[in-house]
């Protein structure tokens, strides 16, 4: 009998081996001779031991009689994979059924938002061979794989998870259950797991299918088999996010309901900069996409408190639970968060942080010295080639071991980009936007030429968003740019260009407000006196927009503009129409509002002078704040709203009429023109509507009796900050319940502070009649202080263009 194997690389060693072998005429294949099955498992066994596993993953062997003739029909069905061969003689008993040797064990997943209660299980795969030894999930698919049965191993996986889901994990659990990318991709997948789910009663939204890296999959595909999993209620979750093959492009295509981050970037990422930057793109784009994130492989307390601080909503670890055959019912507890164990993220940008050693070589090493390097480093894939410690190439493991070649120098590619350690961030932000091709990394380097180590492009990419160096200059309650930054624009635009013109705008009476309606509406009143200037100025070519601090904004113009005065003017407007949801009726009503001290003020109005340099240059931002102060006085001295420009006599503006925008009407036609929507229990079949009307942030429907019906409708840019789920509440102690269903009559209330955004909004309720006149739900939706403005001023252009 002989056992033939063909091999890509034929330069390897066999001496040490103490087989007798021969070659074929090509030398392309090598011949064993056994006797019987013993010495076959003999030599088996030598090449899976002596051999590379590289090499053996691209052999294939087959057995044939002696002087046998060659017969093709015979002969290509019985050449195998040397691994698929060697593997079949030793787990025969892995052929059968291969559920028999299936066991599934439960790890809880917990709620940060919840103390640490358990939210869901993941099943996890183990299978028993013969001597009763547990192969673990991976060592158990590895072998599946070797024997090309791992779709059956993952199937039968799955319906073990969900016999174990019906018997032991109370309903109102979920169950997150892996599954193979080219094992959901078959027709007849979806119909096995519906078919299991309905036999043992479990509900559809309970299921979380999440898919697993295995190989690479077109996300698009992925992703047409993700809609029509969703369809049927159940529930995709990305695991292993930010290592493997799920990475940007599958989360952009996925619309995935949770995100798992993988082990090696959770862990100890408080002492790493690098995993540090790469946890929050991943959180900000899951935030931004509508996806949960779950930490996986939590054992420390400094991790778990990193991701508290993070704001992670849920996480899994040996830390809560180990793995069980029956699912706990207990979990360790949260640690208590201190100072001492609060993680503390500093915001200076410092290159050097980012660099990892990586994996060098001397360029005068030898093939089989840079071969054992990459099998001692299994997850490396390229190494830095050096020459007297100068970085001179660049080495892939697949050319180490697929290439023959005597130099190390044939097998190098070029060096990709080169950076200084002194780099500036500015020049880095350039690079990256100038090299948007594969995401080579980079290379660092000191003065003097020596290698340091490598950089990856995608996290300075992401530190450099996630921490620009403006947002130190923008005011924390209006978002424009104030402090140093604001004075050193003026002065610079003051310095260098003589037809600057300054606008001054604050609010008349505004610490009379603070003290009568507190300092909550009172940041509401600057935040909306912001957001209209913002909606009305910012983005214009040769205008900054800033926020001195408290009341006071400034425009800084570089030139003279002649509708300068009509667009201030809509600024009055606006605001006089959009400050009475920060009012009282009464005071409304009596057009004044009356402090502890018995004084009256006017309500809702502002004062605005243009510095126009009219009256002598101006040196300095000093300068010109001092005689807007002066023409700002005049100002106040008349009730109402004015605007005063510098002249040699300051000309006064003062609004002729009142103008009342149509923002609330075009709300409640939008939140009317819902009902054509498709609604139900799906958080996400509202999306389109939030393309049609983006200035609601989140929609909810209420039954008669005032009980939320669906979870919330969330508008996609408001995930992460609006909390999903809501089905089941009561919420007829609500004003916007209330009024809507004692009046039948749309409701809109006052602009108040969301404890769900932090940030100011007003609620707009819309009651559905039926036929017979009487109540059949209510319609509520969010509307934030900046979508206000923005329907203010669209609604004002349109009346203007009308006319």
């Amino acid at each position: 009998m002989k056992l033939y194997l063909n091999t890509s690389d034929q330069t390897f060693d066999l001496a040490n081996l103490n087989l007798t072998h021969t070659h074929n005429p090509e030398k392309t294949v090598l011949i064993f001779d056994f006797d019987d099955e013993e010495s076959l498992t003999h030599t088996l066994n030598q090449l899976a031991d002596k051999l590379p596993e590289q090499l053996l993953d691209n052999s294939y062997v087959m057995v044939a009689k002696d002087n046998s003739p060659v017969d093709p029909a015979a002969v290509i069905p019985a050449i195998l994979p040397f691994n698929t061969f060697y593997t079949r003689r030793l787990h025969s008993w892995l052929l059968d059924d291969i559920g028999l040797h299936v066991q599934i064990y439960f790890q809880p997943i917990v709620d940060f938002a919840q103390n640490g209660k358990i939210f869901a299980y993941e099943a996890l795969c183990r299978i028993k061979n013969p001597s009763g030894e547990l192969l673990n999930g991976e060592e158990s698919f590895k072998l599946a794989n070797q024997l090309k049965c791992s779709e059956e191993l993952d199937i039968a996986c799955q319906q073990s998870a969900l016999v174990g889901k019906a018997h032991s994990i109370a309903p109102g659990t979920p169950i997150f259950i892996n599954v193979l990318p080219q094992t959901m991709m078959k027709k007849r997948w979806l119909s096995m797991m519906l078919e299991t789910i309905n036999k043992y009663g479990i509900e559809q939204r309970e299921v979380v299918i999440e898919i697993v890296e295995s190989e690479k999959v077109s996300p698009e595909l992925l992703s047409e088999c993700c809609d029509e999993i969703r369809a049927h209620g159940l529930r995709i979750a990305l695991d292993d996010m930010g290592s493997g093959f799920n990475g940007l492009r599958t989360l952009a295509a996925v619309r995935a309901d949770y995100i798992k981050i993988d082990r090696a970037i959770v862990h100890e990422a408080q002492g790493s900069r690098v995993r540090t930057v790469l946890l929050e793109a991943i959180i900000s784009m899951a935030q931004r996409l509508g996806c949960t994130v779950v930490a996986e492989g939590l054992e420390r307390v400094e991790d778990i408190n990193f991701c508290l601080d993070l704001g992670l909503a849920y996480a899994q670890g040996y830390y809560f639970a180990k793995p069980e055959s029956k699912p706990t019912r207990s979990v360790t507890e949260l640690p208590k968060q201190d100072e001492a164990h609060r993680s503390h993220i500093s915001d200076e940008f410092r290159i050097g942080e980012f660099v990892m050693r990586g994996l060098t070589i001397e360029v005068n090493t030898s093939i089989e010295e840079a071969r054992a390097l990459f099998r001692k480093h299994p997850d490396t894939e390229i190494a830095v080639v050096l020459d007297n410690l100068r970085p001179i190439g660049l080495l892939r493991r697949g050319k180490v071991f697929t290439q023959r070649s005597n130099s190390l120098g044939a097998y190098c590619d070029a060096l990709p980009k080169m950076v200084n350690s002194r780099t500036p961030s500015s020049l880095l932000a350039r690079g990256l936007y100038l090299e948007r091709g594969d995401a080579e990394p980079w290379i660092m380097v000191g003065d003097d030429g020596i290698y340091i180590g490598i950089l990856q492009p995608l996290e300075i990419m992401a530190q450099l968003i996630s921490r620009k160096m403006s947002t130190a200059s923008l005011h924390p309650l209006s978002q424009l740019t104030t402090g140093p930054t604001l004075r050193q624009s003026l002065d610079v635009s003051l310095r260098n260009n003589p037809n600057t013109v300054l606008v001054y705008i604050d609010l008349d009476h505004f610490k009379a407000y603070n003290d009568r309606y507190g300092f909550i509406r009172g940041d509401a009143m600057i935040r909306l006196l912001s957001e209209i200037v913002r909606q009305e100025f910012l983005g214009a070519a040769g205008i900054l927009v800033g926020h001195i601090g408290g009341d006071d904004f400034v425009l800084i113009l570089d030139h003279i503009n002649t509708s300068l005065e009509d667009k201030l003017l809509d600024v009055i407007y606006h605001f006089q129409d959009l400050a009475s949801h920060l009012y009282d009726a009464s005071d409304l009503e009596r057009g004044f509002f009356t402090t502890e001290d018995g004084c009256e003020h006017p309500v809702a109005s502002i004062s605005i002078a243009v510095v126009n340099g009219s009256q002598g240059a101006l040196s300095n931002s000093v300068a010109a704040a001092e005689r807007a102060a002066y023409l700002k006085k005049i100002g106040k001295s008349n009730i109402g709203s004015i605007i005063v420009v510098e002249e040699a006599t300051p000309r006064l503006v003062v609004p002729e009429h009142e103008v009342h925008s149509d923002w609330q009407a075009r709300a409640l036609e939008a939140l009317q023109s819902l009902l054509t929507y498709r609604r139900s229990e799906d958080s996400h079949c509202m999306d389109s509507c939030f393309t049609d009307y983006p200035f609601f942030e989140v929609v909810f429907e209420l039954n008669a009796d005032g009980v939320q019906r669906y979870p919330n409708w969330i508008n996609p840019n408001m995930y992460g900050k609006i909390k999903a789920g809501g089905a089941g509440v009561d919420r007829s102690q609500q004003a916007y319940y209330s009024a809507a269903h004692e009046a039948l009559k749309p409701y809109i209330s006052n602009i108040y502070l969301s404890t769900a955004t932090e940030d100011f909004c007003l609620t707009v309720s819309l009651p559905i009649l039926n036929r017979l006149g009487g109540l059949e739900s209510i319609i509520v939706a969010d509307i934030s202080i900046a979508a206000m403005a923005m329907l203010s001023g669209v609604s004002s252009q349109l009346s203007k263009s009308i006319g």
